[in-house]
This record gives C-alpha cells, sequence and structure tokens, in this order.
C-alpha cells in the first residue's frame, strides 16, 4: 500500500508528493525548526495508522485532518 493515498480529482500524484513535502517543512518551521520524535513515539504512530489516516482536503486552502481508515484500507 503507498505512504500516500491519492484520491484528489483535482492533483497528480506527483503533485500530493510535493505538496506533502511543502506540508511537513511548514509543520517543522512552525514548530521551532525542529520535531523530535522518539522510538516509543514512532511505535505509538504506526499502532494508530492501523485504524487511522490523515486526510489532505485540497481547495483554497490546504486542510488536513485525522480520519478513521476506511475498511479496504486497513
Amino acid at each position: 500500500m503507498p505512504q500516500i493515498l491519492n484520491c484528489s480529482e483535482h492533483a497528480n500524484d506527483d503533485e500530493v508528493h510535493y505538496l506533502t513535502t511543502l506540508l511537513l517543512y511548514h509543520l517543522v518551521e512552525r514548530c521551532g525548526g525542529q520535531l523530535q520524535f522518539s522510538v516509543q513515539d514512532v511505535q505509538q504512530i504506526r499502532e494508530n495508522l492501523s485504524t487511522k489516516m490523515v486526510q489532505i482536503q485540497l481547495g483554497n486552502d490546504v486542510k488536513l485532518r485525522i480520519i478513521d481508515r476506511v475498511p479496504e484500507l486497513q
């Protein structure tokens, strides 16, 4: 399964991957230029990703939200 699932009718996969990089940069910048994760944090995130996923909504604004993973993607 790909790490990023593009369901957008308005952006191709390359645009979504580029946008993801920009969003990651923006997040790190807003957090003071550094984010740090422990091994335990990564394990917890991996566990959460078995039932949750991040949805990116593209429009005039870009919106991110955590949603329940649809059954066919579990």
